[in-house]
């Protein structure tokens, strides 16, 4: 029998038990109503006529007695009145006859006692007031009853009757007892039975539905937290939870089925991608969303010293050496990659012996929808050519020093010449030594940029940083500059707001930084402009320092080349530029941990704002 079959046999049932008991608590209340208004229609009024005609043939002797005592007029009304109301009530008696045959006999020697009272009372009026003959009327003689005699009888007869009726609605009461009783009884049988049969259909769906629904959510809570795909449920029957038992254990058979093929599948998955990642010579790791290593390459094993998780357990969390740390934190927590391109962002690290140098890409891992995966970590060997820069650098810093020498020399000897201490010279010869001087000052001025970017490119030419007030860097730049930007007629402002933290900076370099920036804004600037020096804390303990002209802006297309080594904006650059200067400016500001960026808009002029850490001490070297 299906489970529809047997839920829909047990409301059968249930329905049935109701109805019977339904219709049973019926038929008992109907029977008992009958029996309450047995008493109240039959015998209630019979009761109710008697106790009426008994006061009414009360107040019909005591109209006699009236008129005895001389009360005529009274008496006469409350004879007729009286009597009135007992012919009513005997017509009511008359009518309401239902205990047979005693009823019947008692209202039949009523009847005859009421016409023989009425014709005695009839006679007793017709009588003088005051005469004897209505006291012998009344009193009667010893043959004669008389009207009292009358009175008397009526009044046992109409007790007689009350009596038998009483006696009948006590029955009818007992009667309807004995119906309570047994309703009672069989309400409680009844009830008995239902609870029983109820029980027993409770025990029945307990035992056939409840136990495998249960079985079956068991299970499926072991295979939701476990992954438990080997555990069967006992299949009850054939019916419908039969049917979902052996759905449910061939669902867990072709999942665990599927489980080991997706299993062996990204077996080789894992195999394959670690198999790449070995192929790569640079150290190559990838970290779960909690920075975990779940991949890594011979390389990074032997640089990083990390390992990998074992197969289906994860490993400890990676704590990465302080150069990678924020940047790995970045990559997983706000999927903001970090990407390497200039040697001064390289990490070192001691490999064999030796010092190499990598430039890490730091890349967030995310799925379709845009959730952290993880990161991938990528360090690119470029020790060799960080060397070979070290060495162009090396090398230009020598050729430009050797080139000094020379150049000044040259310098010194044009210089002499166009003051004609040698001798006069010819307005040919003097314009030609002016282009001379003017090409060995160019000249020059590139020998020192040179010189001063090579210094900054070695490890070695580092100074120490110290904390130092950022708004007197400002101050210092501005007074170098202001006799220049005088001359100019271009105004230099100073807007420090204070207090303002320390930054921890080499002063010499930094000013270097600022000065580039001020005077290029002063030379590209016209005359009646104005260049601004801001210095601003920032949130996240860091100062802003920004150097903003009015004059003629650079166009979109080269912001992004401005800070290139020899870029000069076409059509706009001094011809004594070196396009160095930008390039120093940057130099500077990365090896102190910073940020320098460029804002412009054409004839509106420049911004460029620096970005430091803060020193994390007040004062002193840091």
């Amino acid at each position: 029998m299906s489970l529809r079959s047997r839920l829909l046999l047990a409301l059968i049932l249930l329905t049935a038990l109701l109805a019977a008991l339904g219709a049973g608590g019926l038929i008992l209340l109907d029977r008992m109503s009958e029996r309450i208004d047995a008493i109240l229609k039959e015998n209630y009024a019979s009761v109710r006529a008697m106790f009426q005609m008994n006061e009414d043939v009360e107040r019909i002797d005591s109209s006699f007695q009236f008129a005895l005592s001389g009360k005529e007029k009274e008496a006469k009304k409350q004879y007729l009145q009286s009597w009135a109301a007992f012919e009513k009530q005997y017509t009511v008696e008359a009518a309401n006859v239902t205990i047979h045959p005693a009823e019947d006999r008692l209202v039949d020697r009523l009847k005859i006692l009421k016409d023989d009272y009425r014709a005695r009372g009839i006679r007793f009026y017709a009588r003088q007031p005051g005469s004897p003959a209505r006291g012998t009327d009344y009193y009667g003689t010893p043959g004669d009853p008389g009207l009292l005699g009358e009175f008397l009888q009526i009044k046992e007869v109409s007790a007689e009757i009350t009596r038998i009726n009483q006696e009948n609605m006590e029955s009818a009461r007992d009667d309807a007892r004995a119906t309570a009783r047994a309703a009672t009884i069989g309400f409680g049988v009844g009830l008995c039975v239902a609870v029983v049969l109820v029980g027993g259909i409770a025990w029945y769906f307990l035992r056939t539905i409840l136990v495998p629904i249960q079985a079956v959510t068991a299970a499926a809570e072991a295979v939701g937290k476990s992954a438990q795909l080997d555990h069967q449920v006992p299949v009850f029957g054939t019916d419908e939870l039969g049917k979902l038992a052996r759905a449910f254990n061939s669902m867990t058979s072709q999942l665990q089925a599927f489980r080991r093929s997706n299993l062996a599948r990204m077996v080789r998955v894992q195999q394959t991608a670690q198999a790449t990642i070995d192929s790569f010579p640079d150290p190559v790791l990838v970290l779960d969303p909690d920075g975990r290593v779940e991949l890594a390459n011979p390389a990074a094993r032997q640089v990083l010293g990390v390992s990998p998780s074992g197969e289906g357990q994860p490993g400890p969390e990676w704590q990465p050496p302080e150069p990678l740390r924020q940047p790995v934190l970045d990559a997983l927590r706000s999927q903001r990659p970090t990407l390497t391109e200039v040697f001064d962002q390289a990490v070192a690290f001691r490999l064999g012996g030796e010092d190499r140098a990598f430039l890490p890409q730091i890349r967030p891992i995310r799925d379709p929808v845009g959730d952290t995966l993880g990161a991938a970590v990528v360090l690119n060997d470029v020790t060799r050519f960080r060397l070979l820069d070290q060495f162009k650098t090396d090398l230009v810093a020598t050729v430009s020093h050797e080139l000094k020498t020379p150049l000044t020399s040259v310098r010194l000897a044009v210089h002499v010449l166009l003051e004609e201490t040698v001798g006069p010279l010819t307005s040919k010869q003097t314009e030609l030594l002016i282009d001379a001087r003017d090409s060995a000052e160019r000249l020059l001025a590139l020998t020192d940029q040179l010189l001063a970017l090579a210094r900054l490119q070695r490890p070695q030419d580092q100074g120490q940083p110290r904390s130092e007030d950022p708004a007197g860097i400002l101050r210092k730049a501005a007074d170098i500059v202001r006799a220049r930007a005088d001359d100019k007629h271009v105004q230099v402002v100073v807007s420090a707001s204070e207090p303002l933290p320390q930054i921890a900076v080499d002063l010499e370099r930094m000013e270097l930084a600022v000065r580039n920036l001020l005077e290029n804004a002063v030379t590209y600037t016209p005359a009646g402009g104005s260049v601004t020096l801001t210095a601003a804390a920032l949130k996240g303990s860091r100062v802003e320092i920004s150097v903003a002209d009015t004059g003629v802006g650079i166009p979109p297309e080269y912001l992004s080349h401005v800070f290139d080594r020899f870029f000069r904006v076409p059509g706009q650059s001094d011809p004594a530029g070196t396009g160095l200067g930008l390039a120093i400016v940057k130099e500077i500001v990365t090896a102190h941990r910073g940020e320098v960026t460029c804002e412009s808009s054409p004839d509106r002029g420049t911004t460029f704002r620096i970005t430091l850490p803060a020193s994390p001490t007040e004062g002193g070297t840091p």
